[in-house]
């Protein structure tokens, strides 16, 4: 591997694995921390086990793609001689690991853990994962924990060698955020003078628990007749959630457009964000919606939303699936909106140049480990 000083990070050569590009917070998260990097004279690669997905277009320039064009023979024959020091896999761990068992190659695989190790499957998913990983991660030089909730759980686990595992939270306030937020809006009810909208943003999936979401907006309608929801996101609860409203008769308050590329002139517009995860690993919408000076109201789920919002000082906190809980907290933020310049101070602590120099830090401390 390269030798480097502390001022010459530039020389770093960092590769990322990913599935593809589709539209999910560990995807954007991870474009945004390799257009960090680029920016920042980095020597870059993506390696994608299928060329796809709506984020293509928003790679940096500098930025070399690799299409595996989804063949394992491809990722590890690449592995093999790929000029990197730093390999950051995403949801591709144990393939990554499994090139650096085989080869033993000099560069270092860098794991994240970007949710709750113990609530993303199912009991008996999570047993056999624990098996590959208890075999596999000793070859991670370094476990990147998203929130300190993850980072507890994973010390506990004792999958990996505590000296191993970092807190850095993701890269998720850009400026092409900050821009992307000046935009219009395509939804009359964000139009200037209309009454105040309540705004969810997420995949319409069970752990997002839109349902709660409904019903605790049901209870709040009752006595706040101007109020409207939308709820921005496409997936397999639609149908669900369509006939909960229609059984709450709220057709006429409430809406959902389906998926949205650019949420933020949304969130800028919105009374406030409404957040009722059952679980997250680090809530992206919420460190959104402080960078576009949005109140939040949300479940105190593990393992982020506490953290973000410093135990309340930067939003409202609710009981996880208690909609009249929900229902206070919505009604708390809609009455007192915290001051909007305050929240985009603390957002922009969650920004991709701070985020890119914790990741930089990390390869300093690693380089420094194999020179000794």
């Amino acid at each position: 591997m390269s030798q480097f000083t502390d001022n010459q990070d530039c020389k770093y050569r960092v590769a990322f694995l990913l599935r593809d590009l589709g539209d999910g917070g560990a995807e954007r998260s991870s474009l945004c921390l390799a257009n960090a990097f680029a920016r920042d004279g980095m020597t870059v690669t993506m390696f994608l086990m299928k060329k796809k997905g709506p984020m293509l277009a928003e790679v940096s320039p500098g930025i070399e793609i690799v299409d595996l064009k989804n063949s394992f023979f491809n990722l590890f024959r690449r592995l093999r001689s790929a000029p990197i020091d730093f390999l950051l896999p995403i949801y591709t761990s144990m393939s990554a690991l499994l090139a650096k068992s085989i080869f033993r190659t000099p560069w270092h695989v860098v794991l994240s853990q970007r949710g709750m190790f113990t609530k993303e499957r199912g009991p008996i998913q999570t047993r056999l994962r624990f098996v590959r990983c208890r075999h596999l991660y000793p070859f991670a030089s370094a476990l990147v924990c998203v929130s300190s909730g993850v980072e507890d759980e994973m010390r506990t686990l004792g999958l990996i060698d505590e000296k191993k595992i970092r807190l850095i939270y993701n890269p998720i306030v850009t400026d092409k955020l900050l821009t992307d937020m000046e935009e219009p809006t395509n939804h009359p009810w964000f139009d200037e003078g209309e009454p105040p909208v309540i705004l969810g943003v997420g995949r319409l999936g069970d752990p997002k628990d839109f349902s709660t979401m409904i019903r605790a907006f049901a209870l709040l309608a009752r006595r706040r007749q101007e109020l409207r929801l939308v709820i921005l996101g496409e997936g397999k609860e639609r149908a669900a959630l369509e006939k909960l409203i229609r059984e709450h008769k709220l057709e006429e308050r409430v809406s959902l457009p389906g998926y949205v590329p650019n949420p933020y002139p949304y969130i800028k517009r919105a009374a406030l964000l409404a957040v009722t995860s059952r679980y997250e690993g680090l809530s992206r919408v919420i460190a959104e919606a402080l960078a576009c000076g949005c109140t939040v109201a949300s479940v105190d789920c593990k393992s982020s939303p506490r953290e973000i919002l410093e135990g309340g000082r930067y939003g409202y906190l609710a009981r996880v699936r208690d909609a009249e809980d929900v229902a206070r907290a919505m009604e708390e933020a809609l009455e007192h909106p915290l001051p909007p310049e305050d929240l985009k101070k603390r957002g922009a602590f969650f920004s991709d140049r701070r985020a890119a120099e914790e990741y930089k830090k990390l390869f300093r401390e690693l380089e420094s480990d194999s020179a000794d």
